[in-house]
């Protein structure tokens, strides 16, 4: 299975796994809880569309069997998901070699100085002042066992940690999506997001395993029912999402199987991305950013009133009574976008503020964009949708795509972009050519008035280049980086001037003179 087959079967099951826990890290100010599109009253008879954040319907760990896509306003994808208990369930048993089987491997912190796929450490603070986090509990959930025999890591929950000096606690969520092909489990993405947040007490209850004998393989798991409200959910407890504090900065380091690799996309501010060797099998990865701010859109629809694009839409998006695209899916989210954009007056409802990252596809136009081998770079944007995957190579330009509405909530307000790439630098070279001489760049944005943008070249740190832009509005941009080097001057060395002596003469007397070129003094003679 290539990559853009598993990114489409990611993207059709947005809201089919809604109950496995969507939730949205929204956060408008400081110090209250998230602001949730998900809290829009709905009318009998209608449905919220809203552009879903990447990654941001899983919350838990699982195994199971993907249904396919539809391509037609009358198919349905409904309760056509087959959960499993474990790989020793028949329909999810390697050794039955079953299809489309997908694991989702929530990575739990490390429990020893070895141990692999884990989260190795986390500091947060304000400013340039990170403090260590320490761990206050995982959550309770499913989870499974590892097998190496397939190459499966096993599974743990979502962690919970706390700084000294924060009133507020972050959920920690790095989980694998792993692929069953060949004999083993491949082809990983990685998904990572922080949310801070507060505990509520109430009737909640955790994901379980669905023991009744009844039991089919459709209704296997007894999802959380409040998993689209809480950032995770067991049994009495409901972790509502907060606002991170002002100036808050986030460093993680992730120790991580080396099947993940290519580019990174996420929604983080002047990230720092490093990647070190751990072990045979894993990576050591570290990634220090800031939360970005987006703004959101959601509009109240009536599916009786839907044409046949928004029919197909509906259904690929999940059903339900809450759909929409991808983020970082163009293909539907700039349509999406441009659907709705008069029906919502080009205008957001509301802003809010995540810290995450995840694998995406390798680039188009470049050999030197595909390799997956290593970790090659991180783009992130605040952009309400974007092209989830690395810049594409073009007439000797990186181009990236991103699109949004054009007002903030008060329908006056221009909605502010921003961008960053941070590459390794040997990838820039590899496309243009270049020797080890340092690299320049320039940053374009295509499309529109951009009178205001700021564009900063933050140059090479350790073997990675970074760049960033600011201040341009939406409706769909193209965001354009030329790099290039100065061509290297050649000088030529001086030559030593070679000096030689003559013999000059005046009746008797005779003298040498030793010049560069010699000439005898006045009244003398040249002597032969």
């Amino acid at each position: 299975m290539n990559f853009s087959t598993r990114s489409k079967g990611f993207q059709f099951i947005v809201t089919a796994i809604a109950s496995l826990s969507l939730t949205l890290t929204i956060i408008p100010s400081a110090n209250a809880d998230s602001y949730n599109p998900l809290d829009t009253p709905l009318e009998k008879g209608s449905i919220l569309n809203y552009v879903v954040e990447n990654g941001s319907m899983e919350r838990n760990s699982y195994l199971a069997i993907m249904p396919p896509a539809v391509t037609s306003a009358t198919e349905t994808r409904a309760d056509k998901w087959k959960w499993c208990t474990g790989l020793d369930d028949p329909i999810c048993d390697p050794k039955n070699n079953p299809s489309i089987l997908k694991a989702t491997s929530i990575l739990g912190p490390c429990l020893s100085a070895t141990e692999e796929n884990c989260i190795d450490s986390l500091e947060i603070g304000i400013g340039e002042k990170l403090e260590k986090a320490t761990l206050i509990r995982v959550t309770d959930g499913i989870t499974f066992p590892a097998d190496s025999r397939y190459n499966y890591p096993g599974s743990s929950n979502i962690s919970l940690w706390k700084t000294p000096s924060s009133a507020l606690s972050f959920a920690v969520m790095p989980r694998l999506q792993l692929y069953f092909q060949n004999g083993k489990f491949g082809e990983g993405d990685l998904f990572t997001d922080v949310i801070p947040y507060k505990e509520k007490t109430g009737d909640y209850s955790q994901i379980r395993i669905n023991t009744s004998p009844d039991a089919t393989p459709n209704n296997r798991y007894l999802f959380a029912p409040h998993s689209t409200y809480c950032v995770f959910e067991q049994d009495g407890i409901c972790g509502i999402a907060q606002d991170f504090e002002s100036n808050t900065r986030i460093k993680m380091k992730l120790r991580v199987s080396k099947i993940v690799g290519g580019w990174f996309q996420g929604r983080l501010n002047d990230p720092v991305l490093d990647v070190s060797n751990f072990s045979t099998d894993n990576n050591l990865l570290t990634v220090e950013a800031s939360p970005v701010t987006v703004p959101r859109m959601a509009l109240v629809v009536k599916p009786a009133e839907f044409t046949d694009q928004e029919k197909i839409w509906a259904v690929n998006f999940g059903g339900g009574i809450y759909t929409g695209p991808q983020a970082g899916n163009p293909k539907d989210s700039f349509a999406f976008l441009d659907f709705y954009r008069t029906r919502v007056k080009d205008t957001t409802v509301g802003s809010n503020t995540f810290w995450n990252f995840s694998t995406t596809s390798w680039g188009d136009g470049s050999q030197c964009l595909q390799d997956k081998n290593k970790i090659l770079g991180i783009v992130t944007t605040n952009a309400l949708a974007y092209d989830g995957q690395s810049p594409s190579f073009v007439d000797g330009a990186l181009n990236y795509r991103v699109a949004g509405l054009h007002l903030m909530p008060d329908g006056k307000t221009p909605v502010i972009g921003s961008y960053n790439l941070v590459m390794r630098s040997e990838v820039a070279r590899c496309l243009y050519g270049f020797t080890n001489a340092p690299i320049q760049a320039t940053v374009s944005i295509i499309g529109g008035e951009n009178a205001n943008v700021a564009t900063t070249v933050l140059g090479e740190r350790n073997g990675w280049l970074s760049m960033a832009a600011g201040g341009f509005t939406f409706s769909t941009k193209t965001i354009q980086v030329k790099l290039s080097q100065e061509k290297a001057v050649v000088t030529t060395p001086k030559q030593t001037a070679i000096k030689t002596t003559i013999k000059c003469v005046k009746g008797k007397v005779t003298k040498k003179v030793t010049a560069v070129k010699p000439k005898c003094p006045s009244g003398y003679k040249l002597s032969k």
